[in-house]
């Protein structure tokens, strides 16, 4: 009989944390480059920030919007810096629903970027598709707060397709 509740126990304390609802999230992130087609050219690693809005509608589902600005990848040759935005609607699995929950990822969107040189007193912006995939961990504080790492690739095509990067991040989430 106490095996039974201790189940049942166990049972709704993994509902709390994986229950249908809103959740808001950012953190901060470091980009690894993995440009294609540069040559003898090579760039710095660079720091960024993201954003999320999603909605789990399912213990083991979610979908959320993802913006993430890459403050600047530099040229370690000239003065030459590519900033990049990337927008993606992520579909997101969980394998467990407990306290500490590891999930993938895979998403489609656009990035941004514009390569800025200050020497040559100029600008370029383009704009492509994105596909990212990836995943991570979310670790329960409360039954609405959470910390998260992940690690996602983010590639590129169109107009952007050399500017593919890694994304390492961590950041707080606020579930509703």
């Amino acid at each position: 009989m106490s095996s039974a509740l201790a189940m049942a126990q166990g049972n709704e304390e993994h509902s709390e944390f994986a229950r249908n609802g809103f959740y808001i999230g950012g953190g901060g992130m470091y980009a690894l480059e993995e440009f294609n087609d540069t040559g003898v050219l090579s760039f710095k690693d660079s720091e960024g920030f993201n954003f999320r809005l999603g909605y789990r509608f399912h213990p083991h589902f979610a979908i959320e919007a993802e913006g993430e600005r890459v403050i600047g990848f530099d040229l370690k040759q000239a003065t030459l810096d590519i900033e990049t935005w990337t927008a993606t609607l992520n579909a997101k699995v969980f394998a467990l629903t407990g306290r500490i929950q590891p999930f993938g990822l895979v998403g489609i969107g656009a990035m941004t970027a514009t390569a800025d040189s200050s020497l040559l007193r100029s600008n370029i912006t383009e704009t492509g598709i994105a596909a990212r995939f990836g995943g991570g961990a979310d670790f329960y504080l409360t039954p609405n707060w959470l910390i998260n790492a992940e690690i996602t690739y983010v590639a590129p095509g169109g107009d952007v397709d050399d500017l593919d990067y890694v994304a390492l991040g961590g950041g707080i989430q606020f579930r509703f």
